[in-house]
């Protein structure tokens, strides 16, 4: 029986033109014994080459990024969104903002610059935007948008005289037209040595043809409405939009590790010049031998390097040499559909060079396009320096490596005895019990699953009218060792301390084992607030829902790779799952409740028709988009998760309709962490309405009513 026993971990920082390569390639390919982790502060990664045309309008979002989540699902790596705080190379360990600390085998620097500004004093008041990250750039635009729209001749200055300060301005000149006035200040009289006389030529024709003002100078600092330079001249400004040089990110000047001209310094094979098992690309690092320059043309070639120098070091073997290049094809975007063309000696500018462009990024970028359900059998690779384990024991030796356990409980200031029992004092008062094992969704945070874990488990106390006390937890991790058995541990459970910490609660006892389906089975504990029966329902009560319903169909969707569902549409789904219904739950008891239940596996029909039936009552109910997390009905119409079919089947004969609504499937579809089902007596619809609103911040979702018994539990309105 083969199973996978991960020995190594791989740890890519930022979803860079670089990085993304590597994630590719692992789409393809599967690398027994290694476990793969994305960190990026963004759900997107941004194609430099393609910002322009955006700006222009040539081009949506959605075609200018790549999905980060649904790259690593599709590469079997985990992904991670939190921003870095530092790295420990001396221990292997980088520190998150949001999330607990990660330990690398191999570590890959992509982050990509950020524009430098350590010279230029900057007024709070004053509005800039800066280039690097170009994320930044996009996410800025809609207050550009916002100011230009405002006011009339709003005026823009653009502070830096590179390509990218050139594209930029011809972008934004067609995106505006006149409605604003375009300066670009440039330092010096230099422009990059690899364009020709013709194309410098071309470029300042072209900006002069487009009122675009090239002004030379070191800008001192910028106000509110004006910039001073170093020469003392004033030039009026509302929006300064900073190109300037690139500089590496704050969290890694502070690494103690060897920088050349202020960046990070690489040998030809892109590893550091001190470090063999960090690789660094892109705009961060310097060649030690071959100063180049920082764009995306030259990261994308470096891609095409490392992603198989990771997989050769893991391997032992020899590494490919990186050749930079001593020239390149330019294609600077000069309008909406034109484009300049240097490369060389030649330097044209058309509409065919657009078309040359759009060609090229359009074919970098369908290599990251996954929208289809089969991405074929990868190509199985065992790294012959890791021995697989054949065969794994399923019984007590698959339990978690004790150094792994009480690394952790130390760390945590846990009790590290590791006692086989734990002494609970149990008062007076009636104390619930639940159940619940979860799965772990491949790819997404284990540290994010360890919360919904949590959560989804503290349901089942807050429907019996309870609060959490106490729990015990098992959690199943990876077959692993060292480094990923620690990250999966540590990460499940700090996800489930978070939560653990906002009710007060504690852990009394645990387990630990490894297997082929990780998971989080917990055992949670509450006492009583208030006691409710789902028998205690009565003719007229309302019936409210705390969050709305999707959760299955839609993570079924997105890991189809379906191209109805973005990754900003997943990050809404987690957000969903991440709500705790406690503070709902209370809302629900402060208006004299009697009956809750949680809606989770068995779907929405399954569960009103349990209150229903212990009720002896039937509930009418309306649907409508408002019961959705995703209002995309035909998601709902061509996606189902694996679920679906045993709930149909078992409450379908219970329910009867006029006019089958699109909507219907939501009744059967399973919720993770989904929501509860409150219902109200109509006496106090209105002190519960507020009260919800008061403590959870939105507006609870009212479906329907119960009423006297019918021949079917649940009649569709």
């Amino acid at each position: 029986m083969h199973q996978f026993f991960f020995k190594k971990q791989l740890v890519l920082i930022g979803g860079g033109h670089a990085n993304i390569q590597v994630l590719k390639k692992l789409c393809m390919n599967e690398y027994n014994s290694l476990n793969t982790i994305l960190i990026s502060d963004s759900y997107s990664a941004i194609y430099s080459g393609m910002v322009p045309g955006y700006l222009c309008k040539d081009f949506s979002f959605n075609e200018i990024s790549i999905d980060l989540q649904r790259l690593c699902y599709n590469a079997g790596a985990t992904f991670i969104k939190d921003k870095i705080i530092n790295l420990d190379n001396k221990l292997k360990k980088i520190k998150l903002k949001n999330n607990p600390s990660i330990l690398y085998d191999i570590l890959s620097i992509n982050t990509g610059s950020v524009s430098k500004i350590d010279e230029i004093k900057i007024d709070k008041k004053a509005n800039v935007i800066l280039v690097k990250p170009i994320s930044q750039l996009i996410h800025n635009l809609k207050k550009i948008d916002k100011i230009v729209e405002e006011s009339s001749k709003q005026k823009i200055v653009i502070i830096g005289g590179g390509v990218a300060a050139f594209e930029i301005s011809f972008a934004l000149r067609q995106r505006y037209s006149q409605k604003v006035s375009i300066k670009i200040i440039k330092e010096g009289n230099k422009y990059e040595k690899n364009l020709n006389l013709s194309t410098i030529s071309r470029i300042k024709k072209i900006s002069k043809a487009k009122n675009i003002s090239i002004h030379h100078g070191k800008v001192k600092s910028i106000l509110k409405s004006e910039l001073i330079l170093h020469s003392g001249k004033r030039i009026s400004s509302d929006i300064s939009i900073i190109s300037t040089g690139a500089d590496l990110p704050k969290w890694l000047k502070k690494v103690p590790i060897d920088k050349l001209d202020n960046f990070l310094a690489v040998n030809n094979y892109l590893q550091l010049i001190n470090d063999e098992n960090i690789f660094a690309v892109g705009d961060v690092m310097t060649l030690q031998r071959n100063k180049i320059t920082k764009s995306g043309v030259i990261a994308v070639r470096q891609g095409e390097i490392l992603k198989d120098n990771i997989f050769l070091k893991f391997e032992n073997k020899s590494l490919k040499k990186y050749i930079a290049q001593k020239n390149w094809l330019y294609l600077i975007t000069t309008g909406k559909k034109t484009a300049l063309i240097n490369y060389y000696n030649f330097s044209f500018e058309g509409k065919i060079f657009w078309h040359l462009k759009k060609l090229i990024d359009k074919n970098f970028m369908n290599k990251f396009v996954l929208f289809k359900n089969d991405m074929g059998e990868k190509k199985i690779h065992n790294f012959k320096s890791h021995s697989i384990e054949s065969m794994y024991c399923q019984g007590c030796g698959s339990k978690v490596s004790k150094n792994s356990l009480k690394s952790y409980l130390s760390e945590n200031n846990l009790n590290t005895k590791l006692d086989d029992s734990t002494i609970l004092k149990i008062s007076k008062k009636e104390l619930l019990q639940t159940i619940d094992h979860i799965k772990l969704f491949k790819s997404l945070n284990p540290y994010i699953f360890g919360k919904i874990s949590y959560l989804h488990s503290q349901n089942d106390i807050l429907s019996g009218g309870g609060k959490v006390n106490s729990l015990n937890v098992s959690v199943g991790i990876p077959f692993s060792e060292d480094k990923t058995e620690k990250f999966f541990l540590n990460y499940f459970m700090k996800g489930i301390q978070s939560e653990l910490d906002n009710d007060n609660s504690f852990v009394t006892a645990g387990h630990s084992y490894q297997t082929n389906e990780p998971g989080i089975t917990i055992h949670m504990n509450g006492y009583i607030k208030k006691k409710l029966d789902k028998s205690l329902a009565k003719t007229n009560d309302l019936i409210y829902l705390s969050k709305p319903l999707g959760t299955g169909y839609l993570l079924s969707a997105y890991f189809q790779n379906t191209n109805l569902i973005s990754s900003k549409e997943f990050n809404t789904i987690i957000d969903y799952m991440l709500l705790s219904n406690k503070e709902a739950a209370s809302a629900a008891i402060d208006s004299n409740c009697s009956v809750i239940t949680d809606i989770s596996g068995f779907g929405l029909a399954s569960h009103l028709g349990d209150i229903c039936e212990s009720s002896k009552l039937s509930a009418s109910i309306s649907l409508n988009k408002d019961l959705l997390i995703n209002p995309n009905l035909d998601l709902l119409e061509k996606f189902k998760s694996t679920g679906f079919k045993n709930n149909y089947q078992s409450s379908i004969e219970k329910i009867r309709y006029v006019d089958l609504r699109r909507e219907f499937k939501i009744l059967f579809d399973p919720q993770t962490n989904g929501p509860l089902l409150i219902v109200i007596n109509q006496n106090f619809k209105e002190n519960f309405e507020k009260t919800f609103k008061e403590k959870v911040k939105r507006t609870p979702i009212l479906i329907g009513k119960l009423i006297k018994k019918q021949n079917t539990l649940i009649n569709i309105i």
